[in-house]
């Protein structure tokens, strides 16, 4: 009973948090009753599990990643850290499993349209709340074609939705709906994010609508700026000061 719930959650977000991922369950009854376009052609207890990384993703896994697997350097370091990560846990922990794993970059090759909106999946599994246009009466933008915004109660802004795993033979019927925290709240505040959020998301001023104490570093932000082909000399100086940090550690161990 709840075998989902008490072994899926558990070991992947305990596997995971380790290299700055957090995880979250939920179905896809939950989820495409909040989807009006793109739908989860899965039967609706289908067990599945959201992952986000967090700020620490990039301070500790990313270099390490890059230092031991030297991808190239016009590839996506993020992407690939990530997808090395997602398989080692389907690979290692659930060898037996039908999962499917779709990564947020994936598209619908009929639709052309993404195969999940990771920001709704994250709102079913309670992790983020997706701050949506709709939402606003009388909203100052008019017509004006608005993108929504997941926030994290957690970690506000600071994070990035990257996977979520389908385990496809496993259907979890006495799953709780756990409802995301609005931590945004008011109607002057989800005005004033999804603003910033559409006028200019490099600005990075969306993710600190409300305070975290695991924000982004400069230096992520800079990094999240550059398109991925532009990204190695960055990598290159976050790598230099990880090792300095080493060899002052050792030092001291010393």
């Amino acid at each position: 009973k709840q075998w989902y719930q008490r072994r899926v959650r558990a070991v992947i977000d305990k596997y995971l948090k380790k290299f700055g991922y957090d995880a979250a369950p939920f179905i896809p009854e939950w989820y495409n009753s909040m989807s009006d376009i793109v739908k989860l052609d899965l039967h609706p207890k289908t067990a599945c599990v959201i992952v986000l990384s967090n700020a620490t993703m990039f301070e500790r896994t990313l270099p390490a990643f890059v230092i031991d697997q030297k991808p190239e350097q016009k590839k996506d370091y993020v992407d690939l850290c990530t997808k090395y990560y997602m398989e080692k846990v389907k690979n290692e922990l659930f060898p037996d499993q039908e999962v499917d794993i779709i990564y947020d970059y994936d598209l619908d090759q009929r639709t052309k349209l993404p195969k999940i909106n990771m920001c709704t999946a994250g709102h079913a599994a309670g992790i983020a709340y997706y701050n949506r246009p709709e939402e606003v009466e009388s909203a100052p933008w008019g017509e004006k074609k608005m993108f929504g915004c997941a926030i994290s109660p957690r970690y506000g802004g600071h994070f990035a939705f990257r996977a979520v795993f389908v385990f496809k033979n496993v259907h979890d019927p006495d799953i709780l709906y756990l409802s995301p925290h609005d931590s945004v709240g008011t109607t002057e505040n989800k005005i004033k994010l999804l603003e910033a959020f559409n006028g200019n998301w490099k600005n990075h001023a969306w993710r600190n609508i409300i305070d975290t104490d695991m924000p982004y570093s400069d230096q992520q932000l800079e990094f999240f700026n550059k398109d991925p082909g532009d990204r190695a000399p960055i990598m290159d100086a976050l790598i230099q000061r990880v090792k300095d940090e080493e060899k002052e550690e050792n030092k001291k161990n010393n």
